[in-house]
């Protein structure tokens, strides 16, 4: 399992976007902020569609992945 699907499983469960039965409520991605290459940490979004069509947004906090120097 790769880091960016961990991370986003560990999103998930911390912003509630589980149904109530243990199995993820989302129906289909949207949009996910793409990792930046800076070495800070920076903003990203994750745009999401639940199992009824409804349209969630979680902002959260994403630590770049230090490409291309300091």
């Amino acid at each position: 399992m790769n880091i960016k699907c961990c991370s986003l499983i560990l999103l998930f469960a911390a912003s509630g976007a589980f149904a109530t039965d243990g199995v993820p409520d989302v129906q289909r991605v949207v949009s996910v902020t793409a990792v930046p290459g800076s070495c800070q940490v920076e903003p990203a979004t994750l745009v999401y569609l639940d199992s009824q069509g409804v349209r969630h947004t979680v902002d959260y906090l994403v630590m770049g992945t230090c490409q291309g120097g300091v």
